[in-house]
């Protein structure tokens, strides 16, 4: 049986990355600060989320055995592995 709890455990963490973010926002230079009235600019706070949810919900099914602060580094870590992963895939020409 898949522990729900674990899976909001790790939307959790892809959250908690996201609000890491906002800390810096104090001490960018006005121009490079984000423009919160665009509705981009809260993507990443769905998708890591849901990403993180994604890949706990995998191991799971896997029946892997999680705990809470395992489920949580797999929801911060994920997004950031899968970018990391989408940025060194070989360019087609």
């Amino acid at each position: 049986m898949i522990d729900y709890v674990l899976i909001l455990i790790a939307a959790g963490g892809g959250l908690a990355l996201q609000l890491l973010n906002l800390l810096e926002i104090p001490q960018l230079k006005n121009k490079d600060r984000p423009d919160f009235k665009d509705w981009v600019y809260y993507l990443p706070y769905i998708i890591n989320p849901l990403i993180g949810a994604f890949i706990t919900f995998v191991y799971l099914k896997a029946n892997t055995t999680l705990n809470p602060v395992l489920a949580l580094h797999i929801g911060a870590s994920a997004p950031v592995i899968l970018r990391t992963m989408a940025s060194t895939l070989p360019k087609i020409k």
